[in-house]
């Protein structure tokens, strides 16, 4: 009795308040846009535009009308969160004279700016990358050759199954049973073989082979202009003395063929020529069902020490549907009066078709702020194209140099790209952390890793421990453990695996 008197005075009730922040539909959206690159948005916009009929595309002459015969517009910058007006009431497009800003610290003028969006004929294209997919490829080469209905369907299945390396390691047996299940259609091991050589015989030589070794063999019998007798001898280390060869056994494989030193090299010459993963060179290993656009979203220009920044800007521009914008008027203006289901239809279209014209804007604002950001803490790189002059770069230290959240600046670092004097980047080629107080970051310490590798002795090739040693000798203190990961993030061999002759 005693016992549950002790529990009841125990037991209490109180009260807690906790603050939960959960995201509007709103910001759930405009993470998913900043996410986007631009061709992803252009296929949301077009999504929208089907299933929202207040919701249309401006055109060439309502821009005109709006911006003036040279595209220019007199509204001034309005920044975000800094004025009581609508950010969102004056177009996106600005002048060159926005977006200006002056750099004094020995690197000379920094010019930032948005293109102007100008009529359809003259918007800015910047350069695309395009990568086709590996099925694509081989498709296309398959249908030039001389075969049947039926052979075109076996090379389907066949093409289906090449990995991402570019090897075909699924039996013929299993494919066979994929056709006969899926098509009805009975074919024989012999005649999926036969298309297999085919597709086999096709660009990049090696393609489709079934394993390593034979992807191998494929690639020296396909080259032209060897040595006839040191490429025959190549083959046999190949097709005889693979394993050993894998395990750089180099003196039994010596002892086997009755060969010497120097001609073994010739021969380990002409297979390091080929490629065993011939599927790299396909969207850099990824698997892709359709062609892949790069499209830089940005475009940083050098012009000595001035530096110019453009956003790419032929997302097409959106406007509410005139009817629209009538009803809703009318619709909202009334007092005392009940709102029937069709008027309520088209309020709510209305509201969210003019908020995705605001998220859209707010999507170009933040992506200019960040590429802007990133620019100016990289700004010796953008310059000299030395990835030597790289700064240690954190998603925090962008987040705190535009005010923005990090998880924004994650979001927008994702499948972006921009094109410089030196070459096309993806944005997350410029944040990597430091590794000493001389604010050195990891990328350019991996370049030293490269060029250490390069230009060792194949003979003796360097351990991570020797690595780590001509680092430091640079002025560069940085632990073995740590060489080894930079160097497996390169995909650099041990030293054991990078051993010649």
């Amino acid at each position: 009795m005693s016992e549950r008197n002790d529990f009841q005075q125990i037991q209490k009730q109180t009260q807690e308040q906790i603050q939960i922040q959960k995201a509007t539909q709103s910001q759930v959206i405009l993470g998913e846009l900043i996410t986007m690159n631009d061709d992803e948005v252009i296929d949301r916009i077009d999504a929208e535009l089907n299933d929202n009929p207040a919701l249309e595309e401006r055109d060439a002459q309502d821009r005109d009308e709006d911006y003036g015969e040279s595209g220019n517009d007199d509204d001034q910058e309005t920044e975000v969160g800094q004025s009581n007006e609508d950010p969102f009431e004056s177009p996106y497009t600005q002048s060159d004279d926005d977006y200006v800003d002056r750099n004094d610290d020995g690197l000379g003028y920094i010019q930032t700016r948005r293109r102007q969006a100008t009529a359809d004929n003259d918007v800015y294209r910047p350069p695309v990358v395009n990568e086709a997919s590996m099925y694509e490829v081989l498709m296309n080469q398959v249908r030039e050759r001389d075969l049947t209905e039926r052979q075109l369907l076996i090379a389907e299945y066949i093409i289906g199954e090449i990995d991402d390396d570019g090897l075909m390691r699924r039996p013929i047996a299993s494919i066979c049973g994929d056709i006969i299940s899926r098509e009805n259609e009975f074919v024989t091991p012999q005649e999926v073989q036969e298309v297999l050589e085919e597709i086999q015989d096709l660009e990049p030589a090696g393609i489709a082979a079934t394993s390593t070794r034979e992807c191998i063999l494929l690639q020296i019998e396909d080259m032209k202009g060897e040595n006839v007798e040191i490429a025959q001898i190549a083959h046999a280390i190949v097709d005889k003395h693979f394993e050993a060869y894998e395990r750089h056994h180099y003196d039994k494989i010596l002892a086997a063929m009755n060969i010497d030193e120097a001609t073994f090299n010739l021969a380990d010459h002409v297979i390091k020529k080929t490629n065993p993963r011939p599927g790299n060179i396909f969207n850099s290993g990824e698997r892709m069902s359709n062609a892949t656009h790069i499209t830089p979203d940005f475009e940083v220009r050098a012009d000595g020490n001035k530096l110019q920044l453009t956003v790419r800007n032929d997302i097409p521009e959106l406007q509410i549907s005139e009817s629209y914008e009538i009803e809703y008027h009318r619709i909202t203006n009334r007092k005392n009066v009940k709102m029937r289901d069709d008027e309520a239809l088209i309020k709510q279209q209305y509201e969210k078709a003019s908020n995705f014209i605001k998220l859209l804007r707010l999507r170009q604002e933040k992506l200019y702020s960040i590429m802007k950001a990133i620019m100016l803490k990289q700004q010796e790189f953008f310059i000299t194209g030395d990835t030597m002059t790289l700064k240690p770069l954190v998603l925090s230290d962008i987040a705190q140099a535009t005010g923005y959240d990090v998880s924004t600046i994650s979001r927008a670092q994702q499948n972006k790209y921009v094109d410089t004097n030196w070459g096309i980047y993806d944005l997350k080629f410029f944040f990597s952390k430091g590794i000493n107080e001389n604010e050195t970051s990891s990328t350019a310490i991996k370049e030293i890793i490269k060029e250490l590798v390069e230009n060792e002795n194949k003979k003796k090739p360097l351990s991570d421990e020797q690595l780590c040693n001509a680092l430091q000798e640079r002025g560069f203190p940085i632990k073995r453990r740590t060489v080894a990961k930079y160097r497996d993030s390169l995909k650099i061999p041990v030293a054991r695996q990078r051993k010649t002759l």
